[in-house]
């Protein structure tokens, strides 16, 4: 599906899912070369920037959190820059392009101020967007983790193992999408400079700070969740260490009153107290005192 908005300087192209029509479309439109018209055929494995004389051709991924699976994945974006055109690519619906492209076509001040003054200050809305909603992705993360801070210390340490596997999970997707891209960018500033002039440098540095923003942000959510896992560790082996000290303290005490009961539950006629009225009681108040003394001792040691 292709999309056109025609503002005062720029034009923006945008498509998604692109057909063979609009493969040939861009070919005699902007005669673009066969490899890039390929590539926007096929997903591309990598990230990437190439600077051809007439144009900038680039590949992000931006990052897509999937709710069904509690993971992060990506979504690739094409980007075609001629001198007064951008051309954006993708197979599916990236929510920041499409938001700021539905804006743009409906509201004419946005209109004139993105498309008002060269493609290169376009690119720089564009890709500014995309960042600028990783930060606010990166903000659902920090709320997890300190819901799982909470969860932590009110003794559910057992649900929030599970919890914390899903929140690792989502960072380290967001962590392979968004590493790959810091070389890009800093390619980017460099190939748009040499391509746009140096007007356009101020914007480039301005894309590698808000890079920044969302790789310290990332990196501190992933040492915070890493050493909230050793916390919830720590706290779930002390609650079974606990219940197991418990356990064995119980054992240690019922031992010695199974024994006693299997040495009088023999059959034989000569077992001490056999033949005594009181035998029974006596045989009870024995064991009772065993108890007694052995948790007074447990007690004086500090193990209970």
């Amino acid at each position: 599906m292709r999309n056109i908005i025609k503002g005062p300087e720029v034009t923006w192209i945008d498509i998604q899912g692109p057909t063979n029509e609009d493969i040939k479309f861009l070919e005699k439109s902007y005669k673009l070369h066969p490899l890039i018209l390929e590539e926007l055929t096929q997903p591309s494995p990598r990230p990437s920037v190439e600077h051809n004389p007439n144009y900038l051709f680039m590949v992000f991924y931006y990052p897509v959190y999937d709710k069904n699976t509690r993971e992060t994945i990506s979504r690739e974006l094409d980007i075609i820059v001629t001198k007064n055109t951008v051309i954006t690519t993708h197979y599916q619906t990236i929510l920041p392009v499409k938001r700021l492209f539905t804006s743009c076509n409906f509201n004419h001040n946005l209109k004139k101020n993105y498309l008002g003054k060269s493609s290169g200050h376009l690119l720089f809305y564009i890709l500014d967007n995309l960042w600028g909603h990783c930060l606010t992705k990166l903000e659902r993360i920090e709320k997890s983790i300190d819901q799982i801070e909470r969860e932590i210390f009110k003794e559910k340490e057992r649900e929030m193992v599970r919890e914390i596997s899903y929140v690792k999970t989502d960072l380290i997707g967001f962590w392979r999408i968004i590493e790959p891209q810091k070389e890009i960018l800093e390619s980017l500033s460099k190939e748009g400079v040499a391509f746009f002039g140096k007007e356009l440098q101020p914007y480039f540095s301005d894309l590698l700070g808000t890079f920044r923003k969302v790789w310290n942000n990332l990196t501190t959510n992933k040492e915070v969740i890493l050493s909230l896992e050793d916390t919830n560790q720590s706290l779930l082996s002390t609650k079974i260490n606990d219940i197991i000290r418990v356990l064995t303290i119980f054992s240690v005490i019922i031992l010695p009153l199974t024994l006693l009961s299997s040495i009088w539950g023999m059959n034989f006629s000569d077992i001490p107290l056999a033949e005594v009225k009181a035998g029974f009681w006596m045989l009870l108040f024995i064991m009772v005192f065993m108890v007694g003394f052995m948790i007074f001792y447990f007690k004086r040691k500090k193990w209970i």
